[in-house]
């Protein structure tokens, strides 16, 4: 990496830091581009080089924190079943984060269209962002075509929609818990939710009987 990239790199970290302080002390509306370049020292045409906007940046950021806590973990279970092949190997660790950066998450849902694009497919149109890359997809999608083969899960749904149809009753599982006014939105009431929806959905993944 050259001299210029590397403080290319170090500008954006920093931007990002600053984000995080900003983001989790005021609301979204109080957080402004001047207070974020102020701090970095740093004029807004450079700032919106890195990004083209408020909300952009706010995505970015999470993102970024996902990407620290392996959140698109690889793992995959070395003996399938049903729920191991869709369910995240450290689903734990991930709704632990959720429920610390409730505060965060809600500025996503409300100010951003982020989790809409768990309906993209692994396609992001040009300058959006996706909170599922096609990176994150591919284990998950080869540990259900595994799964398939070993005639765990039924075969007459493409692996891709398996992987989609958890991908989106997880991100309406916490929808539904962020909308939640703060005395209801407990971690009990997200993971027994979670947990409520994965149950039914494995039963219709499970493979069909075979007829006489």
């Amino acid at each position: 990496m050259s001299l210029r990239e590397r403080k290319k790199q170090q500008t954006r970290i920093r931007l990002l830091e600053i984000a995080e302080q900003l983001f989790s002390e005021l609301p979204y509306e109080e957080v402004m581009v001047d207070e974020i370049v102020a701090r970095a020292e740093i004029s807004q045409k450079t700032f919106f080089n890195y990004f083209p906007s408020k909300a952009y940046l706010l995505e970015e950021l999470l993102l970024s924190l996902l990407r620290e806590i392996n959140a698109w973990s690889f793992e995959s279970e070395p003996e399938l079943n049903l729920r191991s092949a869709i369910v995240p190997p450290n689903i734990e660790e991930i709704q632990d984060w959720i429920i610390k950066h409730r505060r965060i998450l809600q500025m996503i849902m409300y100010h951003t269209d982020l989790f809409s694009s768990v309906y993209f497919s692994g396609a992001a149109p040009t300058g959006k962002n996706l909170l599922f890359p096609a990176t994150y997809r591919k284990p998950r999608m080869e540990r259900v075509i595994k799964a398939q083969s070993q005639g765990v899960i039924r075969t007459d749904i493409s692996a891709e929609l398996v992987c989609d149809m958890y991908d989106w009753l997880r991100i309406d599982v916490v929808q539904r818990w962020l909308a939640l006014p703060d005395e209801q939105a407990s971690a009990e009431n997200y993971k027994k939710s979670y947990d409520e929806m994965v149950d039914v959905l494995c039963r219709g993944f499970e493979p069909l009987p075979l007829l006489d």
